[in-house]
């Protein structure tokens, strides 16, 4: 841990941070929608929203882990990150360019930030 700069941390962490708060956000803004108007696949949306609240509160802990130095916020980091780009690749092919764009960028930078804070040792 001694080769990588406590800003790496920082940075994965307030990255990492931000994608749980989106995901919070995502998740409260499909409850409303399924409050406020009919659905037809309610489990599939009930399903959708769980799996954003447990993404958001996993993320968060992610960045709890890259503030603290430690391992266990990367591997979370890289998969939903790797996932986020296959998303942001799907949305470039289905005519969406500047959000795949966006959420591509961000979670390339967010990967990178993840994958630069791991902890690399030296063998003498």
């Amino acid at each position: 841990m001694a080769f990588i700069p406590a800003r790496i941390h920082t940075i994965a962490a307030w990255l990492v941070r931000i994608e749980a708060t989106f995901l919070f956000g995502l998740g409260a803004y499909l409850l409303l929608r399924t409050l406020t108007s009919s659905v037809e696949e309610l489990d599939a949306v009930i399903a959708e929203i769980i799996f954003l609240i447990l993404g958001g509160i996993g993320l968060f802990f992610a960045g709890r882990g890259f503030l603290q130095q430690r391992n266990y916020g990367g591997g979370p980091t890289v998969l939903a990150n790797l996932i986020a780009l296959g998303v942001a690749y799907y949305m470039i092919d289905g005519d969406r360019l500047a959000l795949g764009l966006i959420l591509g960028t961000y979670a390339f930078v967010t990967f990178i930030a993840a994958l630069a804070s791991i902890p690399h040792t030296s063998t003498k």
